[in-house]
């Protein structure tokens, strides 16, 4: 894709949603959600941005708008023209998703954006970092080892590398330029992505639909996979 390899991980039958996951990260988080969604017969596409999971690295960190670019091309043969897909977005992947819907908005049914990123007060490296942290204790032992383990492939110079493009991204103004449904949703307790920013950001759109995964933290797809697929 664009001279991008992409690793695809599919469940179900003819896709019709899309799970981008966040900086750092694999599609293997998004494991229990897919599958519960398959069961429900949807049929689901998980990839790897490039330069995470089992994707190969680009020369350079791509920005959200190359990563947008990249995922359009990816999905352009794969979905129906008259079936586009419903696009959930995971922290740096509700940038990705957002994106998307701009430059393709006739690969975009909705858009369900968990745990958007990167509050305005928090752009700053160091700021997120510490975001993460805090939320490490709001997650189980089995999320905390799956994401270390994508965190230690990924390698904390590559990380480091992809956090300024993240750190960039305008979401409140392109949220506002969005025409597709739009769902923010987060853990009730994530502190990465606050309840007022989520407030703010909702005001940037039209219609949008505002929720909560009760008792959660960040990652809130991987303990409620059942309460995410409702919003889906």
């Amino acid at each position: 894709m664009r001279g991008h390899e992409v690793a695809l991980h599919r469940w179900g039958g003819e896709p019709d949603v899309v799970l981008v996951h966040g900086i750092g990260v694999s599609h293997r988080y998004f494991r229990p959600l897919a599958a519960h969604l398959a069961r429900e017969g949807r049929g689901v596409l998980a990839p790897d941005l490039p330069g995470f999971g089992r994707s190969p690295r680009p020369r350079r960190p791509l920005t959200i708008e190359e990563h947008a670019r990249v995922l359009a091309e990816l999905l352009d043969p794969l979905l129906d023209p008259s079936r586009p897909a419903t696009v959930l977005g995971h922290s740096m992947g509700a940038q990705v998703a957002t994106e998307l819907a701009l430059v393709r908005p006739d690969l975009v049914r909705s858009l369900v954006l968990l745990g958007p990123v990167t509050d305005p007060a928090a752009r700053s490296a160091g700021r997120q970092a510490r975001r993460l942290l805090r939320d490490v204790r709001r997650e189980s032992v089995a999320a905390n080892v799956l994401m270390l383990r994508d965190w230690l492939r990924c390698g904390p110079r590559w990380y480091a590398a992809s956090l300024g493009p993240m750190v960039d991204y305008p979401l409140g103004d392109r949220l506002a330029q969005v025409r597709p449904p739009v769902t923010l949703l987060r853990g009730e307790h994530d502190p990465v992505t606050p309840r007022e920013v989520l407030a703010r950001w909702a005001a940037e759109h039209p219609e949008p639909v505002l929720a909560e995964v009760p008792g959660e933290g960040h990652v809130a797809m991987l303990r409620r996979p059942e309460l995410v697929a409702r919003w889906v």
